[in-house]
């Protein structure tokens, strides 16, 4: 995968694609297998937004039973199987458990029926997921083993607990540059650090985008008889530019606490915060407890996250949770429902129908999950744009074959990201490709050989190497750590 700004301007495109998070990535992966000549362009680097900011948890959509919402249920529990099917290496099965006290609405009883209806509504979840792979039916545990499951836990009114599986990504960095790869190999044109400025308009018609170049500088036009605005974030931004309405969701910070210690090992335990429901889940040697959400301003979220961490402490008090646990805050801007929790369904928006805008469709993407799907309909959308004959989606059944964490001797695996998947920056390689630092500071030792390697390759002078380090040292600011810092 090479980054070549040429092969974006020097022809029109099918399809641009603004945004190289998980849901224009999987949307570029889409349209190239379905045909369709693609460009991708992402500000920063492919992930780098709200696509980072993950528990790594892929649902399969039983909260959505509180709101009786069946559609969701069923199309999360599809999704859970199509990544486990397509990217096993990376997505796999995840036990996850729920203390009973009391009865009620939320006690043993309820549980016990929300379990029996999910089994039945996700009966075919396990086709063709790997034997490996399968996903278990759901039970309800007595007093006693929820006790010996979770040692500590308060005794005190408990009258039992539910188990069921959902899947765990143990890479989300990794899992949506598979989609990108993935992309690129079927003829996509893909590049980072490429910001989309502006819409290009004939009439009332998009053609296509307008870009800076931030590594090279410059501006550029992509030519495209269609164009996907999926920047998260960004997206409303764009359309104001362009003198359009932002699709009416606002914008949340959501915040996820990665700990130093294995808090818990064989099973992601749900706990009840202030008003909302928390999940502390195993994650390789670490744990992960989240999601809180709170108004996307201010920008920084030091003080939430500090808020946050006492949450979970009486959230789970018998997990001993200190300030010093805290290895690493994901943080990233969502689209939100209320201070409480996220947008509960994604919209696709067709401009020609609302706003008599043709060339223009914009997603908002609510689940990391489900963006495979989401993708699926913006594309199927675009393809009735077109007016292309109907070519039928494979992305839920093809593997990804980069799907994996790269492996090898830190030197050749570097290179490697360079040269093959696009890394310009230290952040890219150390947090995106190589997994060094996503649980927390990385040693400063393979810093080093990162930052050597990349300056080798792309030619870093000595002034250059030090803004690297700096930057991503920045990056870990909220958890007060120095990643190889010296």
């Amino acid at each position: 995968m090479k980054r070549d700004l040429g092969a974006l301007t020097g022809r029109e495109h099918d399809l641009a694609i603004v945004g190289g998070g998980i849901h224009g990535a999987a949307a570029a992966w889409d349209a190239a297998q379905r045909g369709l000549r693609v460009a991708l362009l992402e500000a920063r680097d492919f992930g780098s937004g709200a696509s980072w900011n993950s528990l790594k948890t892929i649902h399969g959509g039983l909260r959505h039973l509180q709101r009786a919402d069946l559609a969701s249920l069923r199309d999360s529990a599809r999704e859970r199987s199509a990544l486990l099917r397509i990217a096993p290496r990376l997505v796999r099965p995840l036990p996850c458990l729920v203390p009973n006290y009391g009865h009620g609405p939320a006690g043993r009883e309820a549980l016990g029926i929300a379990l029996l209806l999910n089994e039945v509504l996700t009966r075919r979840r396990n086709d063709g997921v790997p034997p490996s792979h399968h996903v278990p039916r759901g039970r309800l545990l007595a007093r006693a083993e929820v006790l010996a499951r979770v040692p500590g836990i308060e005794p005190s009114g408990l009258t039992g607990g539910a188990l069921w599986y959902d899947a765990q990504a143990e890479s989300t960095e990794r899992l949506t540059l598979a989609f990108v790869l993935a992309a690129a190999e079927a003829g996509a044109a893909v590049a980072n650090y490429a910001e989309v400025t502006g819409l290009l308009r004939s009439r009332e018609r998009v053609v296509g985008v307008s870009v800076r170049d931030g590594e090279g500088g410059g501006g550029s036009e992509v030519r495209a008889r269609m164009v996907l605005n999926a920047a998260g974030p960004g997206a409303s931004r764009l359309l104001a530019e362009a003198g359009l309405a932002p699709p009416p969701v606002p914008l949340l910070r959501a915040i996820n606490l990665v700990l130093r210690r294995a808090v818990v090992r064989a099973h992601a335990v749900g706990g009840r915060g202030a008003g909302r429901f928390l999940f502390l889940a195993p994650w390789r040697d670490r744990a992960i407890v989240g999601t809180a959400y709170q108004p996307a301003e201010p920008e920084s979220g030091a003080e939430f996250a500090e808020a946050f961490l006492a949450e979970a402490q009486r959230a789970y008090p018998w997990a001993r949770l200190m300030r010093d646990d805290v290895t690493l805050v994901h943080q990233g801007l969502v689209p939100g429902a209320s201070a409480g929790g996220l947008w509960s369904r994604p919209l696709l928006v067709d401009h020609q129908t609302r706003d008599r805008v043709p060339g223009l469709i914009t997603v908002v993407g609510v689940k990391y999950t489900t963006a495979r799907s989401v993708a699926q309909r913006a594309i199927d959308l675009v393809l009735r744009r077109l007016g292309s004959p109907t070519v039928p989606c494979l992305t839920a059944d093809t593997p990804l074959p980069g799907a994996r964490v790269l492996e090898g001797a830190l030197e050749a695996r570097a290179r490697h990201a360079v040269r093959e998947e696009m890394a310009l920056h230290l952040e890219d390689a150390v947090l995106r490709r190589l997994d060094l630092g996503t649980a927390g500071p990385p040693d400063a030792a393979e810093v080093d050989e990162v930052e050597r390697v990349m300056a080798g390759e792309l030619d870093w002078d000595g002034a250059r190497r030090h803004h690297e380090r700096a930057f991503l040292h920045r990056l870990y600011g909220l958890s007060g750590q120095q990643p190889g810092v010296r």
